[in-house]
């Protein structure tokens, strides 16, 4: 009987305590606004770096120089490449680096809300979780992985829907395979992207329940219900992709606050990693609703070229796991329920606070990305 009093007790008290607000560890260190209107661009003899454009509803490739004050400006490339719509996996198939590097052309400029997504991607794309050692150590997660993300890559500037989500952001460094990558095989060169990676913690939560997170298998369908792939206006191929991608310093605000600080060096798996291990998993089936996906794998064990791997995120997201308070309630709330046989009731408790106490992205809330050389990623959060 003391046991069954000092419980509801215990709860009591549990249910009328609220969780304290995440507190990003970048919160301190900037609260100068994102620039948003540009960033610099890689030289030549480092990196090539495309956008496309319409004329007239044509789609026409730019090799960039320069993107200030909203404005990208280069060389219209489109006539090197022979064959296909204009695109810089394309261009890159039928051309080589120091060709496209030397070409000329009319001088363009265009304003970089016009801009189109920079390269044709696949409609699956590969993600990763628990690459970065901080983001691991927040949300609990032992070793990376991998899983499907299906949504094809969508324009920077595109709005972002809450609807019934717990929304919430990671921005990534996006690799973006230029020909079939082989398990085992160094690829000489990747397209790099700023890539975007909304989630709906709501539906991660339920489909984790109590499973173990490390396998990456809940997490297809959480990454893919949001209907928002965002990712750079501008499509960057590094002469040296191993050096190159180490030198990059991502960063996103939410509403002017610094929130990650994402370094690709910190990466836990390196980019030739990512693709061995992605392929390893070609055989293992994510639940989606009441079927079941698969990594986009081809049947020759290669990941097709314009696949866009999501490499991961760092530390600085809202979500974090089920505290030992909420726990203790969703415990004794699933014990009284007597539907002993769904133990993902436990979590109910925190995906209900989660909804309550509007600590995950809201309408009006604005969100940016940047990096140098890669470009921007600017999305405004709507119902």
């Amino acid at each position: 009987m003391a046991v069954v009093v000092g419980t509801a007790l215990a709860y009591a008290v549990a249910v009328n305590m609220t969780e304290p607000a995440p507190v990003s560890p970048y919160a301190a260190q900037s609260s100068t606004p994102p620039r948003t209107d540009g960033v610099h661009i890689a030289p030549r003899s480092e990196a090539l770096t495309f956008a496309r454009f319409h004329v007239n509803r044509e789609l026409r490739l730019m090799r960039v120089d320069r993107y200030d004050n909203g404005v990208v400006s280069g060389v219209d490339i489109t006539a090197l490449q022979t064959s296909g719509e204009a695109d810089p996996i394309t261009m890159w198939q039928q051309s080589s680096y120091d060709a496209i590097a030397a070409a000329t052309g009319a001088v363009v400029s265009v304003r970089a809300e016009e801009l189109a997504v920079p390269f044709a991607s696949t409609g699956a794309q590969i993600g990763m979780g628990g690459t970065y050692p901080d983001h691991a150590k927040e949300t609990r997660m032992s070793r990376p992985f991998a899983f499907p993300k299906l949504l094809p890559a969508q324009r920077w500037n595109m709005d972002v829907p809450t609807r019934s989500f717990l929304l919430d952001y990671e921005v990534e460094l996006g690799i973006v395979a230029l020909a079939p990558l082989k398990a085992g095989e160094k690829a000489p060169s990747f397209g790099l992207v700023l890539a975007s990676d909304y989630t709906d913690r709501d539906r991660l939560l339920r489909d984790i329940g109590t499973s173990d997170v490390n396998t990456g298998l809940p997490f297809s369908a959480a990454k893919s219900i949001v209907p928002a792939l965002p990712v750079g206006a501008l499509f960057v191929i590094p002469r040296d992709i191993r050096t190159f991608y180490k030198t990059l310093d991502l960063r996103l605000h939410v509403n002017d606050r610094l929130r990650q600080i994402a370094r690709p060096k910190d990466l836990t798996w390196d980019i030739d990693r990512i693709v061995d291990e992605s392929i390893a998993r070609a055989k293992l089936d994510f639940p989606m609703g009441r079927n079941t996906v698969k990594l986009p794998i081809a049947a020759d064990n290669t990941i097709p070229a314009r696949t866009l791997i999501l490499s991961g995120t760092t530390d600085g997201v809202v979500v974090r796991p089920p505290s030992g308070r909420q726990l203790f309630i969703g415990i004794v709330q699933w014990l009284v329920s007597l539907r002993w046989t769904t133990p993902g009731l436990i979590v109910e408790p925190t995906v209900r606070e989660g909804h309550a106490n509007g600590h995950f992205l809201q309408p009006g809330d604005h969100v940016v990305m940047r990096a140098e050389y890669l470009g921007v990623i600017d999305n405004r959060i709507t119902p």
